[in-house]
């Protein structure tokens, strides 16, 4: 069964205020490609859990860590 994943244009429940920086948003993805590496992915999803991020944020993020080598499973683990 594959995820059906769709960006939402308009997020109904919205985390007002908090904000990213693409710099920001890369040094997460590096501390959760280290998390994963180590075998520690429950850690990793508690922490983009809590990150609070946008769509788009959790896009950028999952794409990094799939250029980083992750698989699709454990990404997909992580951010979902």
């Amino acid at each position: 069964m594959q995820a059906q994943l769709r960006l939402a244009s308009s997020n109904s429940n919205p985390t007002p205020g908090r904000k990213l920086s693409i710099a920001a948003l890369h040094q997460l993805a590096e501390r959760l490609i280290g998390q994963v590496r180590n075998g520690k992915a429950c850690q990793a999803h508690d922490a983009i859990t809590k990150a609070h991020l946008h769509p788009l944020g959790i896009a950028v993020v999952a794409t990094w860590m799939y250029r980083a080598g992750l698989s699709e499973d454990q990404i997909i683990a992580i951010v979902v």
